[in-house]
């Protein structure tokens, strides 16, 4: 048997462990799964825009770093140091529950990701009775470079996720939830429901966004919707991946390959 981690992250046979869905959607794992994408965006965007006259990046992340650089914080890579510390004091705050780390783990929660990306494609698309192909902010970028959009798929699940799903539905979700403690789920639903809105709403900002149409921001809002709903059930690890591998399997035309 191997012994767990003084840090209270168990390895496989230790007692008393968590199941694979109690444990990964907790914020230490979402914390370890979004690490991989945080740093392959990082570097990868740096590369591919290497010799460009314009830097492309995601919208999400130009709105945090703004905010940030209102505090006077101006280094490129803040956010990326901020999450980084955010993300040990998490691990560190949840010692107390024993989150279970299993090496199967990360395969699990990708795999589980990608079937959520395929299903929640046609569901989104079937509901808004549309026939179209569902395009995200980082697919409607003008360029012929599949590597920039892969690598903008990657950092559209990392900070969109975390500024609409953590900051702007969970932010909310808190503060009139302590206006309104008895209405925790009519608070979480209002939330949530801001939060789509502005998630769609944002992809049609900005000299990249795409031209207004009420169908294409319908059928964004609502997949901003289902997007909370993962979040909530399954943690940030699994909603961060599925907007990922979602954004991947556009822009690489696995959806057309499907029909």
């Amino acid at each position: 048997m191997t012994r767990p981690f003084s840090s209270g992250i168990h390895l496989e046979g230790a007692d008393k462990q968590q199941g694979y869905f109690s444990a990964t959607r907790s914020a230490t794992w979402g914390f370890l799964m979004a690490l991989p994408l945080l740093i392959l965006y990082e570097f990868g965007i740096v590369w591919a825009n290497s010799g460009r006259q314009d830097f492309i990046r995601i919208s999400s992340e130009s709105i945090l770093k703004n905010i940030i650089y209102g505090l006077g914080l101006t280094h490129e890579l803040i956010i990326f140091g901020i999450v980084i510390v955010i993300g040990v004091i998490t691990v560190i705050w949840e010692r107390k529950k024993r989150i279970t780390f299993k090496l199967r783990f990360p395969s699990m929660i990708i795999i589980e990701s990608a079937i959520y990306a395929v299903v929640l494609a046609y569901f989104v698309s079937g509901l808004t009775q549309l026939i179209m192909s569902p395009l995200m902010a980082s697919q409607s970028v003008e360029t012929p470079d599949l590597f920039l959009k892969l690598v903008l798929s990657l950092g559209a699940g990392i900070y969109e996720e975390l500024l609409f799903r953590v900051l702007i539905v969970g932010g909310l979700f808190f503060v009139m939830w302590k206006a309104f403690p008895q209405s925790r789920i009519l608070m979480y639903s209002i939330a949530a429901i801001i939060g789509a809105l502005s998630f769609s709403f944002v992809h049609h900002l900005g000299s990249y966004g795409d031209p207004w149409a009420l169908d294409v921001f319908l059928f964004r809002a609502i997949f901003g919707l289902v997007f909370n709903i993962v979040f909530l059930i399954r943690g940030f690890a699994v909603v961060a991946w599925t907007h990922a591998l979602y954004d991947v399997m556009v822009v690489t035309g696995f959806f057309s390959l499907l029909r």
